[in-house]
């Protein structure tokens, strides 16, 4: 399989998880598509680099990923235009007034307060990747990334869950 036939074959196959990793990593719509796009380059730069020794959608996760934890690092203004959250005893609620609470707004927030591999953890999790594919990707071990999943959870619930 060629170059351009094994990136058709990802795209055709892992294609939307790449616009799910932009957004989990994007400060706004425009800045999504953006990283989107740097996705999509690196994906293809990195293609004659990949050799077969992982699955083709591990390798991909592992470039997107990476370029956007990169772009992440490299400008703050990527996490311009949030709109920021504030607790109360009623659970979360927008601090801009007038914003409506909604789950994706509440998984945002959640996904803003996570640092070091967590955020890369959750997304491929969300993903419905198995525990052995993140560890493949992310090169954590099968049950550190348990362990991580599970504090996450725990943090989740506690943060948002109103009992």
């Amino acid at each position: 399989m060629n170059s351009d036939e094994l990136l058709r074959s990802l795209l055709e196959s892992h294609g939307d998880a790449l616009w799910r990793v932009a957004r989990a990593y994007a400060g706004s719509e425009g800045e999504e598509e953006d990283l989107h796009q740097e996705i999509l380059g690196q994906v293809w730069r990195a293609l004659p680099s990949f050799r077969g020794e992982s699955a083709a959608g591990t390798w991909m996760y592992r470039v997107a990923l990476n370029t956007a934890l990169t772009w992440k690092r490299r400008s703050s203004k990527h996490s311009a235009g949030r709109v920021s959250f504030e607790r109360s005893e009623n659970g979360v609620r927008p601090s801009r007034p007038g914003s409506l609470r909604t789950e994706q707004a509440i998984l945002e927030d959640f996904l803003e307060t996570l640092r070091g591999p967590d955020r890369s953890v959750i997304v491929l999790y969300m993903e419905g990747l198995s525990y052995q594919e993140i560890a493949d990707v992310t090169g954590l071990s099968v049950s550190h990334v348990g362990v991580r999943l599970h504090r996450m959870k725990q943090s989740f619930t506690e943060r948002y869950v109103e009992e």
